[in-house]
């Protein structure tokens, strides 16, 4: 009895052993997720994933893994990404929760449970360093990612179609050029693992602007070429053309399903908004100009004048100058043109011209808040950065949920993601 408990225990014992060689010395790790399939560069090569930590490797800084991260109960102002982050937009995804009911069975009541539809508001956005696309669940107060596709240097993303697709554009060392891609993103729940981006296709490396209306259902982008210009809008059968110029310098915008072009704003020239494709003038002949639509057709401007930087709303040809001072693409719109605005506390003395000193970072704003009246043009306080964050706030890229309470926005110093509840404004 005893020696055929010695030899299972040694049987044992050898399986053991082999199945530890094993895990050690034949397990592979996964080559990276990236654009072109390849391996990433920055991991471990010739160590097998088991001997890694003999070794002392450290996790590289670009990981194909899931990302989870959890927030504490949730306050007025949360940061949501400390990276660099872009292409941030709400969507809704119908999510099947539990409610509280009541059972009658004969003379007695009793509470259950039922299985109810409902909708959930997601932050959707993207990692600028990786290219990885992400999600915040408010209701969780969770972060995870959905994708895993390395792309590396991202300069903007578009989530449109709610959340199913995506435009990016990223730096191409190689060609020297800002390079558009579309795809699809991948259905994955905050239980899920990320996955590839699907169906990726190449825009024209010359793709320099991209609109997205604000129910996510229309994208369109401006190619330059040596004749000039051509504006295509995506569809289910593919890139369609709706319009062509010889002027070069455009930005796109849509104002509802309306597609609106503004020439690039400075100082030092007086600029138009046209509507696409007729090219027919809606605002213009202003230094300066920015233009920033809303689904019912309102504008909300700026320009740089002789006595500095002003701020007016414009509506079928009328004009209403604003009580604060800031840059248009400063502003958001949310539903039924709701209008918040980061307005610089101080505007700069001295300075060659707004926007131009703005985008070539001569200087920053330190802003708060602001509640714009659409009808009286004048404004409200929203919110203030407290001196606890011991932050200034450089407020740029509104994207508003559609009950309008909450708002997310980057902070232009770092490019870092915030998101503000306002419904907790007042209990801080």
């Amino acid at each position: 009895m005893n020696r055929r408990l010695l030899f299972a225990i040694i049987a044992v014992t050898v399986f053991a052993l082999g199945v530890i060689v094993w895990f050690f010395i034949y397990a592979q790790q996964k080559p990276a997720t990236s654009l072109g399939e390849t391996r990433n560069p920055l991991l471990p090569s010739g160590i097998s994933k088991g001997f890694q930590f003999i070794f002392g490797e450290e996790e590289p800084p670009i990981s194909t893994s899931s990302t989870e991260m959890t927030f504490p109960t949730p306050e007025a102002l949360t940061k949501i990404w400390d990276k660099p982050a872009t292409g941030q937009t709400f969507i809704t995804k119908s999510v099947v929760i539990e409610v509280d009911a009541t059972s009658t069975k004969g003379t007695t009541t009793v509470m259950i449970k039922k299985l109810a539809n409902s909708t959930s508001t997601i932050l959707m956005f993207v990692d600028r360093i990786t290219g990885y696309v992400y999600a915040y669940n408010r209701e969780l107060g969770k972060i995870y990612q959905i994708s895993n596709t390395t792309i590396p240097g991202i300069h903007d993303a578009y989530i449109f179609n709610n959340g199913k697709s995506i435009i990016l554009r990223y730096a191409d060392n190689d060609r020297k050029a800002i390079v558009g891609i579309l795809a699809n993103i991948p259905n994955v729940t905050d239980k899920g693992d990320a996955k590839p981006l699907e169906d990726t296709t190449y825009l024209p490396a010359q793709v320099t602007s991209v609109a997205i209306n604000k129910k996510g259902t229309l994208a369109s982008y401006l190619v330059t070429g040596d004749a000039g210009t051509s504006v295509y809008t995506v569809s289910q059968k593919g890139a369609l053309l709706v319009a062509g110029t010889p002027f070069k310098e455009w930005s796109l915008s849509y104002g509802g399903d309306t597609l609106y072009a503004t020439t690039k704003p400075s100082a030092y020239i007086e600029g138009q908004t046209v509507v696409i494709p007729s090219f027919e003038f809606v605002v213009g002949n202003k230094t300066g100009l920015m233009s920033n639509p809303s689904e019912t057709g309102m504008f909300i401007n700026s320009m740089w004048s002789s006595t500095g930087l002003k701020t007016f709303l414009s509506d079928s040809g009328n004009q209403a100058v604003l009580s604060v001072n800031t840059l248009a693409s400063k502003c958001g719109w949310g539903q039924k043109d709701f209008l918040v605005c980061a307005v610089p506390r101080v505007l700069p003395r001295k300075t060659e011209g707004l926007p131009d000193d703005w985008f070539q970072g001569r200087f920053t704003f330190d802003d708060s808040l602001e509640i714009i009246d659409t009808k009286t043009a004048n404004s409200y306080p929203l919110y203030s950065f407290s001196s606890s964050q011991k932050l200034k706030f450089d407020v740029t890229n509104f994207s508003i949920s559609e009950n309008n309470s909450l708002i997310s926005f980057n902070r232009k110093q770092d490019a870092s993601l915030w998101l503000l509840d306002t419904s907790l404004i007042n209990n801080e």
